[in-house]
C-alpha cells in the first residue's frame, strides 16, 4: 500500500483526527488505480474534490501520489469543510507531504459541501462524511465542538450524506465518480438500491468497492463508487 501522510504537524482538538475509517477509505483508493487510471487518462486533466477534508490525509494522498493512482500528475485537487479549523489543517498536511511528482493542489475552502462549486466540475468526489446516527446534526456549538460535526450525522446518520447524494447529479462531471464511505447502520444496501433505481435523480451504477470486513473500531464500514 502507499505511505499515509504525515499528520505529525497537526493538533486534533478541533479536527477529526485519521482513523479506521479513513484507512479504510485510502486503502481502497489505492486499490482502485487501475479504474482510476482508466477512467481519468492525462488528457482528461481531472478535479479531485474531497468533501469534508478534516486533516487533509485524503486530499494530500491523492495529491502526493497521483502518478501511482491515476498514472501521471495532471490531475488537480480541491478539499472543502464546514468548520474553521480544516481548511488551514489541510493546507499543511498537504504541504508536509508534497512532492515534485505530485498532482497540482488548487485549495481549501471553508464551505458547506459542495456550495459555492460550479455544477459539472468535479470528476472524482471522495466524501468520508458524519455517520454516526445522533438526534441532531452538530452545528458546532454543540459539547463536542468541531469534532461532533465530523462525527454525528442525525437520524440514520444518514442527513448530510443523503444531501451529497441529492446533489451528485449537478457536481459531477459526466465521467464523474463518488467515492462515499457509509457504515452498516447507514443502511448502505437501501441506500445504494435507492441510487439505482434513480431516487437520486439519476440512475446510478453503484458497487462497493471496500469493506473493513469487520468491526472498524465499533462500526462495520463500507465504501461505495457511484458514477453514470
Amino acid at each position: 500500500m502507499l505511505p499515509t501522510p504525515t499528520t505529525s504537524h497537526l493538533s486534533f482538538d478541533h479536527i477529526y483526527e485519521p482513523s479506521e475509517d479513513t484507512f479504510l477509505l485510502l486503502d481502497t483508493l489505492a486499490l482502485q488505480s487501475p479504474f482510476l487510471r482508466s477512467r481519468f487518462p492525462q488528457t482528461s486533466l481531472p478535479l479531485a474534490l474531497e468533501l469534508g477534508s478534516g486533516s487533509g490525509v485524503i486530499t494530500s494522498f491523492l495529491t502526493t501520489h497521483s502518478a501511482t493512482l491515476f498514472g501521471h500528475t495532471s490531475i488537480t485537487t480541491l478539499s472543502t469543510d464546514i468548520s474553521p479549523h480544516a481548511p488551514d489543517a489541510t493546507k499543511q498536511t498537504v504541504s508536509a507531504n508534497i512532492t515534485e511528482e505530485s498532482g497540482c493542489f488548487l485549495g481549501a475552502i471553508r464551505t458547506d459541501l459542495a456550495t459555492g462549486l460550479r455544477p459539472g466540475v468535479v470528476d472524482m468526489l471522495v466524501f468520508n462524511p458524519p455517520y454516526v446516527p445522533t438526534e441532531v446534526v452538530e452545528d458546532g456549538n454543540g459539547e463536542e465542538g468541531w469534532i461532533g460535526v465530523a462525527c454525528g450525522g442525525g437520524v440514520d446518520g444518514m442527513e448530510v450524506t443523503i444531501r451529497v447524494l441529492k446533489g451528485l447529479k449537478e457536481c459531477l462531471s459526466e465521467s464523474g465518480v463518488a467515492y462515499i464511505l457509509l457504515c452498516e447502520r447507514n443502511k448502505p444496501e437501501a441506500v445504494a438500491e435507492q441510487l439505482r433505481n434513480g431516487e437520486y435523480g439519476v440512475k446510478w451504477i453503484v458497487e462497493k468497492v471496500g469493506t473493513s470486513g469487520r468491526k472498524g473500531g465499533w462500526e462495520v464500514l463500507g465504501i461505495w463508487r457511484v458514477m453514470r
